[in-house]
């Protein structure tokens, strides 16, 4: 009985020390991969600093460089067009709210544009319009006028707009933005805007003209669009859309280029953060819808604004841009930029019409 005890003792003794030995093997061999997986290795698409050769001692280890902005070459350094340009100096008009109203014909990123392209920069800025009135006011979105007679007389009448949707029409509140002077079924006048009515008064007498239901009302901006005009639209700031309902902007801003049978564009993105807290999924959205001609001017401020404008960060820029705002030492308030702002919207748009091919850059 003894003897078996004994026998039954030293068996459990070999099979513990049996399994630790299995143990610490499995260690070692972990130990093994572990350090074999992290050697650096060139990640698929690079191209390595030194190229690896066979050794006595084995294949030589490779160095990755770090990741560089893909879109850097749009923003700084050479700008090689992606067309031939033309020659001819094209005319710029630029479609915008609050964030392109230029209040002095000297700072606003229209003006700058001015400057450095030489061309006629033409602005169609009005304070706290919404996309939709932006849109209005091109033509992308089509406003119509209630059956009525404009007499032979230059008397000013009662007109009834609407969008052809029925929706409401706003023009004038806070600014004319290309609308005067307007035109119904080419008869040339002057709108305006009197206790919420709207009274148009024909430039000119003439002959009684009737005029039918469903007729479009054209503003002066849509009736000077030219073949060959560069289009600047930045919309939408006043709309604070999100994911999904930044989809109605994209599809208005569609809708004013094809209005204007416009191929040569540039699609400005939001920088409204505050405002807007899914603005990189709201400019993720409308990069996708235009591609080369969507400008990340926000995605531009953040990396390189304060540089370019050469301003040292402060304590309260660096915080803002942690939060994804664009730095306060940019902005004259809380989504209005200052001068610094406008220049280099201004500067960036005029590079990016160099890259499309619109423009020549001047060296």
């Amino acid at each position: 009985m003894k003897r078996s005890y004994l026998t039954y003792l030293l068996f459990i003794i070999a099979m513990t020390l049996f399994v630790i030995l299995r143990i610490n093997a499995g260690k070692a061999l972990a130990a093994e991969n572990v350090q074999a997986d992290t050697e650096p290795v060139a990640a698929a698409g690079t191209v390595p600093t030194t190229a690896p050769s066979e050794t006595e001692s084995g294949p030589e280890e490779t160095v990755t460089p770090a990741p560089a902005d893909e879109n850097e070459y749009l923003y700084r350094g050479e700008v090689e067009p992606v067309s031939e340009y033309d020659g001819a100096d094209p005319r710029i008009v630029c479609w915008g709210d609050s964030l392109t109203v230029s209040l002095d014909n000297a700072s606003a990123y229209p003006d700058i544009l001015r400057q450095l392209s030489g061309c006629e920069v033409i602005n169609y800025g009005v304070e706290m319009d919404s996309a939709a009135m932006i849109a209005m006011r091109e033509g992308g979105l089509r406003v119509n006028v209630k059956a009525t007679v404009i007499p032979a007389d230059t008397n000013l009448i009662p007109v009834f707009l609407r969008t052809e949707d029925n929706g409401h029409v706003r023009f004038l509140d806070n600014g004319d933005g290309g609308v005067n002077p307007c035109s119904i079924s080419g008869i040339e006048g002057e709108l305006s805007k009197l206790n919420g009515s709207y009274y148009f008064k024909r430039s000119r007498k003439g002959e009684r003209l009737s005029i039918d239901e469903g007729t479009q009302f054209k503003t002066f901006g849509m009736n000077d669009a030219r073949e060959g005009d560069v289009l600047v639209i930045f919309a939408g700031t006043n709309d604070l859309p999100d994911a999904k309902s930044v989809q109605q902007i994209i599809k208005l801003e569609q809708a004013m280029l094809e209005a204007a049978s416009c191929s040569r564009y540039v699609i400005v993105g939001l920088t409204y953060a505050g405002g807007i807290p899914q603005i990189d999924e709201v400019n993720e959205a409308m990069h996708e819808a235009f591609g080369d001609n969507f400008l990340d001017i926000r995605k531009y401020m953040l990396t390189y604004g304060l540089d370019d404008a050469g301003i040292t960060p402060t304590a309260q820029d660096e915080e803002d841009i942690a939060k994804g705002e664009i730095p306060s030492s940019l902005r004259s308030d809380y989504v209005h930029g200052n001068k610094h702002y406008h220049r280099l919207l201004g500067q960036q748009l005029y590079r990016r019409m160099c890259y499309l091919g619109y423009l020549e850059e001047k060296k």
